[in-house]
């Protein structure tokens, strides 16, 4: 178990799989077990086999902490909102002051055009913990569309300082300031998408809507 964790917080998934299945062999209702090789799925890019294993692991011990939200994690992740909703809110059922269930419902909320909703939820989740950054960024981008820019701002600084090597923040937060009427502001923000841009040597539109990253550990 050692080595397997080991493997898996060095990202060598492979080298994981095989100890965490060692691991199943031996003890095929240990739901960390599951919950780590789903982990280990998922670094392969092997999202069903994952959900499969955090399923494995919500049937063996429906209240174990994480199990649900990692489900709902990798059902948010391939866009089958419906699902992850519902293991978003059955963590909830576990755990009330779950930050991340709460920050991911609160966009799936903003996705589907309910933008109370989502604040709502995304307001819980920053006063929970004040690290998640799809949070801030999904508050920018609700305030933003309503005009609020003084609190887009804010919101999108965060996210920003949270991760300033991802472009969409920047992205977002060049226009808030151009409606804004903050030209320089504006200009430097599209002109640091640029540069991470050229860095990444990748176009903007696929960076833009990149893949995820696995599973939260």
């Amino acid at each position: 178990q050692v080595l397997a964790q080991s493997c898996l917080w060095a990202k060598q998934y492979s080298c994981a799989l095989d100890a965490f299945r060692q691991i199943l062999e031996q003890n095929p209702d240990s739901p960390a077990a599951h919950v780590l090789t789903g982990q280990a799925l998922d670094g392969l890019g092997k999202t069903p086999d994952a959900i499969a294993e955090f399923q494995a692991a919500a049937k063996v011990s429906p209240r174990e902490p994480n199990v649900h939200f990692g489900l709902g994690y990798l059902y948010w992740k391939s866009h089958q909102y419906d699902e992850a909703k519902r293991e978003f809110e059955n963590e909830l059922s576990v755990d009330s002051s779950h930050a991340q269930a709460l920050a991911y419902l609160g966009d799936i909320e903003m996705k589907r055009n309910h933008p109370e909703a989502a604040l709502a939820l995304l307001g819980k989740a920053t006063k929970l913990q004040n690290d998640i950054r799809i949070a801030f960024l999904d508050m920018g981008t609700i305030l933003a569309q309503q005009k609020r820019y003084d609190e887009a701002v804010a919101a999108l600084q965060r996210a920003v300082k949270l991760d300033p090597a991802q472009p969409d923040a920047h992205y977002r937060l060049a226009h808030v300031y151009q409606e804004m009427g903050k030209a320089a502001e504006s200009q430097r923000e599209f002109a640091q998408v640029r540069e991470l841009h050229e860095k990444a040597d990748e176009s903007l539109a696929p960076k833009m809507s990149a893949t995820p990253p696995p599973l939260p550990q």
